[in-house]
C-alpha cells in the first residue's frame, strides 16, 4: 500500500540523516542505513539510486534555497529602503536555518567527497560580495571609502565557520538561531564605521 511505501521512504531518510551527520558523506554507507532502517540494501535502491541520490534528497533543496536567498541580497537596489528588504531576507535565511538545521549542519560539516564539499567557499564568497557592496554604498553616502576590503572576507569566513560549529554542537534549532543572530551583530554591527577611511568624495544622491 502507498502509505507503507511513504512510511518506509521517510524511515530511510530519517536514518540516513543520522548516518550522514555522524559519519559524513564519505563514511556513510547504504548497508548501514538499510540496517538501521530495518530493511534491505536492495529495498533502498527501490527508493533511491544510491548514496549520491539519498544525500541530494537530504541537503540539495536546503543548499538551493539558501544560496538563492543569499543571492537575492545582491539584487536589492541600494537605497534608503534597502535595509528593510535586507531584514526580510535575513528573516527568511534564519527560517531556513531553523527549519533545516540538521541538514545544513551536514552540508557545512560533513560534505567532503560529495559535490557540495566546497559549499563553504561558495557561501563565504557570496556573503563577502554582498557585504562589501553594501559597506561601500553606506560609506560613499558619507563621503568616505572602504579602508580595507580584505577584512570583510575574513569576517565572512569566520561567520560561516562559526555557524558550522553552532549547527554541529547545538541540537536546539531555536538556540542556534539566537546564537547566529548574536554573531551577525558581533561581526557586522556598525562595520561601515569600523572600516571607514575619510576621503573627499561627493555624497551619494
Amino acid at each position: 500500500m502507498q502509505y507503507l511505501k511513504d512510511e518506509m521512504r521517510s524511515r530511510i531518510t530519517e536514518k540516513a540523516l543520522i548516518e550522514f551527520r555522524e559519519k559524513g558523506y564519505t563514511g556513510a554507507s547504504i548497508r548501514s542505513i538499510a540496517k538501521n532502517s530495518g530493511t534491505s540494501t536492495g529495498n533502498i535502491y527501490k527508493y533511491f539510486h544510491g548514496k549520491d541520490d539519498l544525500y541530494e534528497t537530504l541537503v540539495g533543496s536546503v543548499y538551493s534555497k539558501l544560496t538563492d536567498c543569499i543571492r537575492q541580497f545582491s539584487e536589492v537596489e541600494l537605497n534608503e529602503n534597502a535595509e528593510t528588504v535586507f531584514y526580510e531576507l535575513m528573516g527568511t535565511i534564519l527560517g531556513i536555518i531553523e527549519e533545516s538545521s540538521h541538514e545544513l549542519s551536514i552540508l557545512l560539516n560533513k560534505s567532503a567527497g560529495s559535490k557540495y564539499e566546497n559549499c563553504k567557499s561558495t557561501f563565504i564568497n557570496l556573503i563577502t560580495d554582498i557585504v562589501t557592496g553594501t559597506i561601500r554604498y553606506e560609506l560613499a553616502a558619507k563621503g568616505k571609502i572602504l579602508k580595507d576590503g580584505f577584512i570583510i572576507y575574513l569576517l565572512s569566513n569566520s561567520m560561516v565557520e562559526s555557524i558550522s560549529i553552532i549547527l554541529l554542537e547545538k541540537e536546539n534549532s531555536a538556540e542556534a538561531r539566537a546564537l547566529i543572530l548574536d554573531l551577525i551583530e558581533i561581526f557586522f554591527g556598525d562595520l561601515a564605521e569600523k572600516l571607514a577611511y575619510q576621503k573627499e568624495v561627493s555624497p551619494v544622491e
